[in-house]
C-alpha cells in the first residue's frame, strides 16, 4: 500500500521538536503526546527518518567569509601608498581589476546560492505491508524489498544523492541492486547497514529493545547511527554470509556472531525446520511466524523435542500435527495460545 504521510495537528510541533526550534513548553507536550501510545512513537520516529532523509548535506564554502576575505584584499589593494606619478596608472590597473575580480565573485557567488535554492529534492514516499499479509517493493534503483506484516520502509522516489538511504520499521528482506560507486545505506532504530549488493534480513520492530542484521549473501558493514561507515572502527562490525549482528538499542552494542537460526526467512518463505529442536524453542518460533503468543502453564511439557518440517501450512494445521505428535491440546484465544497436556 502506497501512501504520502497523512497530516496529523501534531506535525508541525513534531517537526520543531526535531529541528530543535521548540519551547520547553512545546517539548513537554510532544513528550507527553509521544508516550500516549506506540501509533505517535511511530510517527515521531517516521518524521525523524524523513528528515535524517531529506536534510541537505552541508557544504565547507562558506560564502560570507569569501566575501569578507575578497573585500579585504581589494581594500589592501587600494590603501598601498603610492610612489610617484609613475605608480598611478599601476593603481589604477590594480584597482580595475579588483572591482572586476569582486563583479565575477559576486555572480559567481549568486549563480551558487541559487543552484542550491532549485536543486530538486526528491518526494519522499512510504510503503506499509498489511498486517496480516507479506508484500514486495522494487525501489527506484531495481533493490527488490519483501516486508513482513506490518513493516514499514521510507525512501525517496529518486536515488539523487552519492548514497542511496531508506529507513525501516519492522521486519524485511533486501536483495540490494548491485552499484559499487553508490552504496546502500538502511537506518534501522538506531543501527546503519551498509552494502553495495547483497542480500540479507533486517529485523527492527520499534517496540522491540533490539535490532538484528542477519546476511544470506554477499558481505555488508553495520555500525551505529552517527558513526563513520569504517570497519576499521571499533564496534563496527563486517558480516558475511552465515554471519548476524544483533544490536542493543539500551546499551548501543552490537554483537556479532554465526546464524544457527534456519528458520529466520520463514516468514518470507514459508517454510519452517526442526531438528530436535526443544518444544520452547518451536513455540518461540511459531510466535514470530504467525504474530501470536504461547502460554504454558505446566512448564514441564516445554521440554520435548521435535524433528519436522513444515510448508505454507496455517498455525491451525502446525498445532494439529504438534497435538498428535506430543499429545498436547491448544486452547486458541485472540490474544494468545493455552499448551495443556490432554
Amino acid at each position: 500500500m502506497l501512501m504520502l504521510f497523512k497530516k496529523n495537528k501534531y506535525k508541525s510541533l513534531v517537526i520543531k521538536v526535531l529541528q530543535g526550534e521548540a519551547s520547553p513548553a512545546e517539548q513537554r507536550i510532544a513528550d507527553e503526546w509521544i508516550a500516549q501510545n506506540p501509533e505517535n512513537k511511530k510517527l515521531f520516529e517516521s518524521y525523524k527518518a524523513l528528515l535524517l532523509l531529506t536534510r541537505p548535506r552541508k557544504h565547507h564554502f562558506d560564502t560570507d567569509k569569501a566575501w569578507e576575505k575578497l573585500n579585504a584584499r581589494i581594500h589592501d589593494a587600494s590603501q598601498k601608498p603610492g610612489r610617484g606619478r609613475e605608480k598611478s596608472n599601476k593603481r589604477r590597473i590594480v584597482m580595475m581589476s579588483a572591482a572586476a575580480v569582486s563583479g565575477i565573485a559576486a555572480m559567481l557567488l549568486i549563480a551558487l546560492a541559487l543552484f542550491q535554492l532549485n536543486k530538486p529534492v526528491a518526494e519522499m514516499k512510504q510503503f506499509v505491508a498489511a498486517n496480516q499479509g507479506i508484500e514486495t517493493l522494487e525501489l527506484p534503483d531495481g533493490t527488490n524489498v519483501v516486508l513482513n506484516s506490518g513493516a514499514q520502509v521510507n525512501y525517496p522516489e529518486r536515488f539523487t544523492s552519492e548514497t542511496r538511504e531508506i529507513t525501516i520499521f519492522g521486519e524485511a528482506f533486501f536483495e540490494v541492486s548491485h552499484n559499487a560507486e553508490k552504496p546502500f545505506i538502511i537506518h534501522a532504530g538506531g543501527l546503519d547497514v551498509k552494502v553495495v549488493g547483497t542480500s540479507f534480513n533486517v529485523e527492527a520492530n520499534p517496540d522491540a529493545d533490539h535490532v538484528k542484521v542477519t546476511v544470506n549473501t554477499g558481505k555488508v558493514l553495520v555500525y551505529r547511527t552517527g558513526e563513520a561507515a569504517d570497519e576499521t572502527i571499533e564496534g563496527n562490525h563486517l558480516l558475511t554470509a552465515g554471519e548476524m549482528a544483533t544490536f542493543s538499542k539500551e546499551s548501543g552494542y552490537i554483537l556479532k556472531g554465526v546464524n544457527d537460526n534456519p528458520n529466520f526467512l520463514s516468514w518470507k518463505t514459508g517454510i519452517l525446520i526442526f531438528r530436535e529442536s526443544r518444544l520452547a524453542d518451536v513455540l518461540k518460533t511459531l510466535e514470530n511466524r504467525y504474530k501470536t503468543k504461547f502460554v504454558a502453564p505446566e512448564q514441564e511439557v516445554l521440554n520435548q523435542r521435535l524433528t519436522a518440517r513444515f510448508e505454507n501450512e496455517s498455525l491451525e494445521e502446525v498445532l494439529e500435527t504438534l497435538s498428535l505428535i506430543f499429545n498436547l491440546k491448544f486452547e486458541v484465544g485472540q490474544e494468545e495460545v493455552k499448551v495443556l497436556p490432554q
